[in-house]
């Protein structure tokens, strides 16, 4: 890790123009990631772009910087393209995708241990519980100033990626990396504050009828919930209205596999996977192209719903045993 570390540093420090991208369906993970490696980058002088195909979600619209995100550039002449808390460039989408593919040499930072083999270097450690922390790593091994912009968006990555620090991916370097991004003047109440109590009208509806459509199969061990284009419609909502939701769903006394189904209109039919130690649900996603962790994941597939609901729950059940 040390070795790639440095020459992470040095790629970082050799170019002048950078992009920097996350996955589709971005979480406070993939845009805190995102922008402070662009505001890090320009502290450097570099030419830094950050880009984000979906946009940034309503919750994260607080963080500094997200204003510049774009969803694609027509730019093709980067030294330097970075994909952050993905390891597979397809998850981008097309338009960052074709800008990182385009730059003279590539770099992945990713947490996930399974998602792709993408970038010249690639510094990746799945014990990190965020990528954030990887990226504050390379942070302080760079001439840069933690200052509190990036030290807010790397502390909401890790809020994000650790659902407060309750997550059994949290370790005793997560509590010293947050401890600090806090002395850089980062601010963990707030911005849990920011993210977890600042729901739309739209998203604590959905929520409200996706715990009335609750099921429960499998001799209890598995609950699911689904959603259908035609509430996405009278509600006005988007998917963007679902985060978290899936948490709810899992929450469930005696439940070991909680999924979310959700017919977003346009689009595949979406799924979030959460289980408890001891049940890999990013098998069940990898199975459909999706990815994550162990006791988190997703995944897309094609409609009709009913089809898409039977062969995932058929995929859970085959795990399951």
């Amino acid at each position: 890790m040390k070795e790639t570390l440095r020459r992470t540093v040095d790629a970082i420090q050799a170019a002048r123009s950078v992009v920097v991208a996350g996955h589709v369906s971005p979480d406070g993970d993939t845009i805190g990631c995102t922008l402070a490696l662009v505001h890090a980058c320009r502290q450097l002088g570099k030419d830094a772009v950050g880009l984000s195909h979906h946009g940034v979600p309503v919750i994260y619209r607080w963080m500094p910087g997200q204003d510049a995100l774009q969803p694609s550039t027509p730019r093709r002449d980067f030294d330097l393209g970075i994909i952050v808390d993905t390891g597979s460039v397809d998850r981008v989408g097309d338009g960052p995708r074709h800008a990182i593919e385009s730059a003279r040499q590539t770099l992945c930072i990713d947490h996930h241990a399974t998602e792709g083999r993408f970038g010249d270097i690639r510094l990746v450690d799945p014990q990190a519980a965020a990528t954030g922390e990887l990226v504050y790593r390379l942070v302080r091994a760079l001439p840069v100033r933690v200052d509190k912009d990036i030290a807010d968006c790397l502390m909401c990555a890790i809020i994000t990626d650790t659902g407060s620090f309750r997550f059994i991916n949290v370790t005793p370097g997560t509590f010293r990396t947050s401890a600090a991004l806090m002395r850089c003047g980062a601010r963990p109440a707030a911005i849990s504050e920011l993210v977890f109590e600042n729901r739309s009208f739209a998203s604590l509806k959905l929520l409200g009828r996706t715990l009335d459509l609750l099921q429960v199969g499998y001799g209890g061990a598995v609950a699911w919930s689904v959603l259908g284009a035609d509430v996405f419609r009278s509600l006005g909502a988007t998917d963007e209205d679902t985060e978290g939701i899936v948490n709810h769903v899992r929450a469930l006394r005696g439940t070991q596999v909680g999924l979310f189904f959700r017919e977003v209109p346009g689009e595949q039919v979406r799924i979030s996977l959460r289980s408890r130690e001891g049940y890999d649900v990013q098998r069940v996603a990898a199975a459909f192209g999706g990815g994550g962790h162990t006791l988190a994941a997703g995944c897309s597939v094609d409609p009709p719903l009913d089809t898409a609901i039977q062969r995932v729950l058929a995929e859970v059940s085959r795990w399951l045993g």
